[in-house]
């Protein structure tokens, strides 16, 4: 059962639409940074996006990591981290909520 529970937030339906909304969101803002002028402010949209990434990256870094829309490497992998914590937060979510319905009916203790 221990086993189980580990791989549950993988099996979210909620972690998975948003995650899903989240990559559409994400492919659009950097289908938007291609096809828009190299204007100072270009890649605003997706950095605002991979925010949680940039953070991680400077924590890690030392705060020496600069991000932008033409490093396509550093992109790809700020989406898939922060898809992946769009669902883990949509887990979260679900769980949260999954355990309130319980708890209102009376089948587990609080």
């Amino acid at each position: 059962m221990a086993e189980q529970r580990g791989w549950r937030i993988w099996r979210s339906i909620t972690g998975a639409v948003f995650a899903a909304l989240y990559s559409l969101a994400f492919a659009w803002a950097y289908i938007d940074y291609l096809n828009s002028p190299r204007g100072w402010f270009s890649d605003l949209v997706l950095i605002l996006m991979v925010s949680p990434f940039v953070v991680v990256m400077r924590f890690l870094t030392g705060g020496g990591h600069d991000f932008g829309g033409a490093d396509t490497g550093y992109v790809i992998v700020g989406g898939i981290f922060c898809t992946a914590l769009v669902w883990v937060i949509g887990a979260g979510i679900e769980a949260l909520v999954r355990r309130i319905v319980r708890m209102a009916k009376g089948d587990a203790p609080a």
